[in-house]
């Protein structure tokens, strides 16, 4: 009887531990965390300060800007196998005047390791073209002035400022949206990763850290002439090409940090 005993608790026991293991393993599964992003806007190397910094393309035209404000929506991380996760109803406007606006969370990431990020820069259209604008809050609320009631929709990136490298200076205004073909101005960017992961874990927030060169918005596959620009105020092929600009080539991921 004495050596039957152990026996008898190590088949009880045993089946205990692989149910314990097996549950573990499940939790481990479902885990979320949430992702911290913030934005630095720049021109060039430096930060960007409105209403003061003079920002230079590559043709070397100068300007300097009063308002900067975009929309990022409809968050998408990728893992190194390809799987993704898009995030649901994220909508995010970042606005150079609103320091709070630089810097946001995304919850309920599922675990794990991703070595990709995508984003539309603007505001996709089902929602900016296809839902009663009155029943809009938080960032894309109409209060906060990236909508166009005339046209019922948002606009995706605002920037005004000064043309300095013109003589007289020349007023710089662009107002980049429209979601219908050919004015369709709904682009993706997706900055890369460099090799780099981020590991979202439920105990742990990492951070990951975005630049926004306005410069970019004038550089890229479409460049622009400012002496020559007459502004963009509405959905025409000039804010597409301006889009395809941003989308290319605005974002970089500057770090990726574990809280």
């Amino acid at each position: 009887m004495k050596n039957r005993f152990p026996t008898l608790l190590g088949l009880l026991v045993l089946p205990l531990a692989l149910f314990s293991g097996c549950e573990k393993d499940s939790d481990t599964l479902t885990s979320t965390g949430s992702v911290n992003f913030t934005v630095r806007n720049v021109a060039g190397s430096q930060d960007l300060a409105l209403n003061n910094t003079v920002a230079t393309t590559a043709t070397g035209e100068t300007f300097t800007v009063s308002t900067f404000e975009y929309y990022l929506s409809n968050i998408k991380f990728t893992k190194s196998d390809g799987t993704t996760y898009a995030a649901p109803d994220t909508y995010f406007l970042v606005n150079q005047d609103k320091p709070s606006s630089l810097s946001f969370t995304v919850p309920n990431v599922p675990a794990g390791d991703y070595t990709a990020v995508s984003f539309i820069v603007g505001v996709d259209a089902q929602k900016t073209g296809l839902t009663d604008p009155a029943t809009f809050t938080g960032d894309l609320n109409q209060a906060n002035n990236m909508y166009w009631t005339w046209n019922s929709g948002h606009i995706f990136l605002k920037l005004e400022g000064t043309i300095t490298s013109t003589t007289p200076n020349k007023p710089l205004t662009c107002h980049i949206g429209g979601y219908t073909a050919p004015n369709n101005a709904i682009v993706t960017a997706a900055p890369a990763f460099n090799g780099a992961k981020l590991t979202v874990q439920a105990n742990r927030t990492p951070q990951l850290a975005l630049a926004a060169n306005i410069t970019k918005v004038f550089d890229g596959p479409n460049p622009v002439t400012l002496s020559t620009f007459t502004g963009a105020h509405m959905p025409n092929a000039q804010s597409v090409q301006l889009a395809q600009n941003y989308a290319a080539g605005m974002f970089t991921v500057e770090k990726i940090t574990t809280e």
